[in-house]
């Protein structure tokens, strides 16, 4: 049996949203099981993860070796591909490592971009993490306390810099590859020095607020160990942990200052000195050999790839910010003449009013106004890489849409400005499309199942063909059709390194292009981002190589490469034009355009200073000795899954109730099977009993269960009073998921026997309960909105009955702040018994489904049954600010009998947190709903009371 979940984790894990953002429990999954991993995959994936897991004792082997410790726990290994991205996590849980691996491989101009393998430096990576985090401490307490919160102390004690960057260091040593070895990290670690604008030590764990910050827990992170490790020895980081976890209980500085004499934050600082007086030096070697282009504008944050229409005139791109949804927009390439004209007049006005003054300096361009633009419905959603159809009057571009289960894929889109967009692929896959000079087909990159391919799409029918099979290896991206049609060219990963590759579409013969002598012939370069001239004669692209990212202009004939910028920072996705070429240009506040003339000269080589790692690329590359291959056991069924146990707790401490719950919950970690056992006290007030509540998610439709015995105890017209139930209900629910709507419909029976209030009697009901969610965007604000419905016909006794709830939701979102309002009503007709009729007030435990208790408003600020009818009508506005789920509330409720008066409002207002997540089960979490509240009552017989109230329920 495993440790109990602190009720801290949970709380921390549903206010940030974690989730286990799975494949679906209802998938085909199969298991393939080695000394140390189980790995889950569905069946699609078995190939990706066979490669994965046969390498996976070998990397663990060397990394204990170096980190120093050998981790016992065997790792569930998750692998999926749900939003068809690079990324993996790792989990540390000291009861139940988990592991979680993303098939989809990232291109060449990613971050993570650099490897020669990528599934070898995802595990590296996350492996890393485990062997790193999974020791405990010696302390004898700090291992009780573990039991309750079951992390380690690095993870715990560490900034975040440390655990990413320490992951990222080793990625690079094992593999060759990755961050520490990339251009990518070089070029941003130089730009940022040389504007003095590297991270602050307390910036560098996290910082969401700047370009780039959050990546710098791995690229500066993974520097400044390195730098450590390079003044005080190969020793000093595994001594670091050993510290860390020793007996004597320390906190990170502490130990940091036991292996290297000063504080973490001081040793920083003189690191941030040391970085940027060799990106000086490297700038200053660099001057007179700059080749940057002329800035033609610039921007903030994270700007999409330009692409220049066939008549050189205008030029689209995707503007991002940090809290605006993204703009598509089309911008003129001609003079920008209104806006120099404004500036002028602007000046002279101020001239002429105060001829002492002086006019600015301008060494930025002016903004340019759009043409035309397309704006995002949120921030979540992300415009990918436009390009022009045709004779330009329409763009094709990309974004990832959620199949009716929730998965992301990426398809295609037509925007035609004045008339609006049209979506032509449906669950494709597909993403960088580039359309043929008739408009009538793309090419485009498919990962599906951790296997890349170029297919070709027609834009009338989304009918997809293959123009490369699908394989793990090679890797394709950013395939681009030439001016004539008949050649496609891309970037294709397969020999350690990214090489550009021409393409022959009648024929299928291809070629890469690589240069027979010069600075490049000895192969260490990647290329990215291929982009065709006007006249198909040449190709530019970004040319990775020794720590620098400059445009190459690649002959087609001859495969030479010549350099045509020196950046000091980095040169990424060339648009040519008849004059020249557009490009992105990166800054240490984000990415600008640049344009460089058709006549500028070739970029110069130069000696790059011998201090300059980690800016520029090692003088000498790491030797690398490759991972053992094990043979592996065939693919078994998953089944039900592996169960794991783990404790919960919960109760309530309201005007109504004051009761502990206890129990266990049993389940799978995909989620498959998910069961708790559940037992309850109260102290007079509230619910005793006992309750096994279940769901089994191995279908499209969920089955679930719940069989109970019951205790209620409370108060009624001032005596002290109880009901018995004694029942079990089974059910089924189903969803569909579209982008920002969902409809659910769940349905179910009820038998139970109930003794109290008058009432002793078999009941018997059926019910079903739709609800539909819907989410729009309108710029930086959303609007929220859902309906749903509760249909339920029973008997009790010997009478019949049927019970209507209807509610609505409306709400309003402007970043972090929210107002929701919502309402219910709901009546009962036939023949209805007292326990039959609508309750206000009280609470719903984990105990009961939620059909026992249908006719229950729950109000834990109130006690139960405050209000009784057969007839209910409930209104509430809740204010939420500051990202944080904590609400200012109102809210009233009446209940009345049918066709009586509706009598007054009971009202009341207060604060109150309310947390709710469905089951986690890659965590081992049921799903919770937890509130934290206080009020007061505004109206009624409880006027001018003050009360507060704490609840925490479970769900399967």
């Amino acid at each position: 049996m495993t440790r109990s979940r602190h009720l801290i984790l949970i709380i921390l894990i549903a206010l940030f949203s974690l989730s286990a953002w799975g494949q679906l429990p209802h998938a085909d999954w199969k298991t393939i099981e080695t000394a140390h991993f189980r790995f889950h995959f569905p069946a699609e994936y078995e190939a990706w993860t066979r490669l994965a897991a046969e390498r996976m004792e070998s990397i663990r082997a060397r990394l204990i070796e170096d980190i120093g410790y050998a981790p016992p726990q065997k790792v569930d290994v998750l692998v999926m591909d749900p939003m068809s991205q690079a990324n993996g996590s790792a989990w540390p849980f000291l009861d139940n490592a988990r592991m979680v691996l993303w098939t989809s491989p990232p291109g060449p101009e990613s971050v993570i971009g650099n490897y020669a393998d990528w599934i070898e430096l995802l595990t590296v990576h996350e492996q890393a993490h485990l062997v790193h985090l999974l020791r405990p401490s010696r302390n004898p307490m700090q291992r009780l306390l573990s039991r309750v919160l079951p992390l380690g102390p690095i993870g715990v004690r560490a900034p975040r810099w440390v655990s990413e960057g320490y992951a990222t260091v080793l990625e690079g040593d094992f593999t060759g590859s990755g961050r520490p070895n990339s251009a990518i990290r070089a070029s941003i670690l130089r730009k940022w020095a040389q504007a003095g604008a590297l991270p602050s030590y307390g910036q560098m764990a996290s910082d969401s607020r700047t370009f780039m910050g959050m990546s710098m827990a791995y690229l500066m992170g993974s520097a400044y160990l390195e730098w450590l490790r390079d003044r005080e020895g190969p020793e000093s980081l595994p001594n670091l942990w050993s510290r860390l976890t020793a007996r004597q209980v320390r906190s990170f500085d502490a130990a940091f200052i036991g292996v290297y004499g000063d504080s973490p934050s001081a040793l920083y600082d003189r690191f941030v000195a040391e970085l940027t007086h060799s990106a000086l030096q490297i700038e200053q070697v660099q001057r007179p050999f700059i080749r940057e282009g002329d800035l033609w504008q610039t921007y903030s944050w994270a700007t999409g790839e330009p692409s220049v229409s066939a008549d050189g005139k205008r030029l689209v791109t995707v503007i991002r910010h940090r809290e605006q949804p993204e703009r598509m927009v089309i911008l003129s390439t001609g003079e920008n003449a209104e806006a120099e004209e404004r500036w002028q007049e602007q000046m002279s006005r101020i001239l002429e009013r105060d001829p002492e003054d002086v006019a600015a300096v301008r060494r930025q361009p002016l903004a340019r106004k759009p043409l035309d633009e397309l704006h995002g419905r949120d921030r979540s959603e992300h415009f990918l890489t436009p390009r022009w159809i045709g004779d330009g009057r329409s763009i094709l571009f990309g974004r990832f849409e959620p199949d009716f289960e929730g998965q992301l894929h990426p398809d295609l889109y037509r925007w035609t400005p004045g008339k609006g967009i049209e979506r032509l692929t449906f669950g494709a896959g597909v993403r960088d499309a580039d359309p043929a000079p008739d408009g009538s087909w793309a090419v485009a990159v498919r990962n599906r199942f951790g296997m890349s391919q170029i297919v070709k799409v027609e834009l009338s029918t989304g009918a997809i063909t293959e123009i490369t099979p699908p394989a793990i290896s090679p890797i394709y991206d950013s395939p681009r059709i030439s001016p004539d049609g008949t050649q496609i060219v891309f970037v294709r990963h397969g020999e350690l390194a990214w090489r550009l590759v021409v393409r022959d579409l009648t024929s299928g013969a291809e070629r890469i292009l690589h240069p027979a002598s010069g600075e490049l012939s000895d192969g260490e370069y990647s290329v990215a981002q291929p982009a065709w001239s006007v006249d198909g004669d040449f190709i530019y692209a970004t040319l990775l190589r020794q720590g620098f990212m400059d445009l190459a202009r690649i002959s087609v004939e001859s495969g030479d490469f010549e350099r045509i910028t020196t950046m000091r920072g980095a040169a990424l996705a060339a648009a040519p034009s008849d004059d020249g070429v557009y490009f992105l240009s990166l800054e240490n506040d984000g990415l600008d355009i640049r344009f460089l003339d058709a006549g500028s000269q070739p970029g110069a080589s130069f000696e790059i200073p011998q201090t300059a790692w980690p800016l520029a690329g090692r003088t000498e590359p790491r030797t690398v000795v490759p991972f053992e291959v094990a043979e592996l056991e065939p693919a078994r069924d998953y089944g039900a899954g592996r169960q794991e146990a783990s404790f919960l707790f919960g109760g309530s401490h309201s005007p109504s109730n004051d009761m502990f719950e206890i129990g266990m919950r049993m389940g799978d970690v995909i989620g498959r099977t998910n069961v708790l056992f559940l037992g309850s006290l109260g102290g007079g007030r509230g619910f005793e009993g006992g309750a096994i509540a279940g769901a089994w998610r191995g279908w499209p439709v969920e089955l679930n269960g719940h069989v109970y015995v019951s205790d209620e105890k409370g108060v009624s017209d001032g005596q002290q009073a109880g009901l018995d139930r004694t029942g079990a209900e089974v059910g089924a629910r189903w969803n569909r998921i579209w982008r920002n709507k969902r409809l659910e419909v769940g349905s179910g029976v009820l038998l139970q026997s109930i003794d109290g209030f008058g009432v002793d009697d078999e009941q018997g009901s059926i019910h079903l309960e739709p609800e539909f969610r819907g989410r729009l965007g309108f710029g930086s604000w959303h609007m929220t909105y859902g309906t749903s419905a509760w249909l339920e016909t029973g008997r009790t006794g010997d009478d019949n009955w049927q019970r209507l709830i209807g509610s609505g939701t409306f709400g309003v979102e402007a970043g972090d702040t929210s107002l929701v309002i919502d309402y219910h009503r709901g009546s009962i007709d036939g023949d209805a018994s007292t326990v039959d009729r609508f309750e206000v007030g009280g609470w719903r435990p984990s105990l009961l489904p939620k059909s026992a208790l249908a006719a229950r408003v729950a109000v834990p600020a109130l006690d139960a049954r405050a209000l009784t009818g057969s007839e209910f009508e409930s209104q509430a506005a809740d204010l939420t600010w500051g990202g944080f789920p904590l609400s200012a509330f109102f809210e009233r409720h009446r209940a009345f009998e049918e066709g009586a008066s509706a009598g007054e409002w009971l009202e009341l207002a207060g604060l109150r947190l309310n947390v709710s997540t469905d089951s986690l089960p890659l965590l081992g979490v049921a799903g919770i709903d937890l509130q934290l509240g206080v009020a007061q009552i505004l109206t009624g017989t409880f006027e001018d009371d003050t009360n507060w109230w704490v609840t925490m329920a479970w769900r399967p």
